[in-house]
């Protein structure tokens, strides 16, 4: 998380993963976390900054897909100072630029079959929402900034980073996706870079990184042995998390609705104050 006052570029960036969304990219955070690599941008983050990193990554999108105004340097630097590695998008839909922009960096092009990535997809972001979900996106519209925020950030990256209908467009999508990792090679210099999949576990990983393979305590025997690689965010864990992300922004419309009741009560109770004792005061004089 971005610190008030800190400087712009707080930690080295050490790791780029060029992997768009469902391609294992939340275990990718993990595995990194566990190898000392504190902390990983993630679409999280921007869940949780939407007003604050929504913006930014609307300009970058703008700037890429539209020819607007580019973010140099110390912008990518204000949004990811604090942070020593990035994955998911929006950052994978900058792999390449931020691969130039951080040369030291390793990258790690995170792959999965195109056909799962798919159909996890369709079964994660793009599943159908009910009548009850969307009255409660737009209550949070109303009453939320965040929510409006993310909505705005949200619309750019629909736009920009996937101009396809995931449900009814399945070879633009996988299309699309071939696209952006031929991107990610063609840019990024073999050498600095390695074909990852997290079924591949800690090894390859490890050994590009140059760091030991984590160790945990059986809790049987009592010895060391190589922990298990992290898989998290199955399609599952993605709606709950997106329930739990939901409830969260809810909760504060709720809260500032309750305020604006309150506030709009008091201005009416005072306004009616004020004309019953104008009505009073000018029936004395008659």
């Amino acid at each position: 998380m971005k610190t008030s006052g800190a400087p712009d570029r707080v930690v080295p960036m050490k790791v780029i993963v060029c992997g768009v969304q469902r391609t294992g990219t939340l275990s990718m955070r993990y595995a990194l976390y566990q190898l000392g690599i504190h902390d990983c941008y993630h679409m999280h983050d921007v869940f949780e900054n939407p007003s604050t990193d929504g913006p930014l990554w609307t300009r970058a999108l703008k700037a890429k897909y539209a020819g607007g105004e580019p973010l140099l340097k110390e912008d990518w630097d204000l949004l990811l100072g604090s942070y020593q590695a990035v994955c998911d998008v929006p950052p994978a839909f900058f792999g390449p630029e931020l691969a130039e922009i951080y040369p030291d960096a390793k990258v790690v092009i995170l792959n999965r079959d195109p056909e799962k990535w798919y159909v996890s997809v369709l079964n994660s972001i793009h599943s159908k929402r009910t009548i009850l979900d969307q009255l409660a996106v737009l209550f949070c519209l109303a009453f939320n900034p965040d929510t409006r925020a993310w909505m705005g950030f949200g619309l750019t990256m629909f736009k920009y980073g996937w101009p396809f209908d995931h449900r009814t467009e399945k070879k633009k999508a996988i299309t699309w996706y071939k696209d952006i990792y031929k991107e990610f090679r063609e840019r990024i210099p073999a050498e600095r870079r390695i074909e990852f999949s997290v079924s591949e576990g800690w090894k390859p990983l490890c050994d590009f990184l140059e760091l030991p393979i984590p160790k945990t305590r059986d809790p049987e025997t009592g010895k060391l042995v190589e922990a298990p690689f992290p898989h998290l965010n199955d399609r599952f864990a993605f709606h709950a998390d997106n329930a739990q992300t939901q409830a969260a922004w809810m909760k504060t419309a709720i809260n500032n609705a309750w305020a604006f009741v309150g506030k709009a009560a008091v201005l009416g109770g005072v306004s009616l104050g004020g004309y019953l004792l104008w009505k009073s005061r000018l029936g004395g004089r008659f």
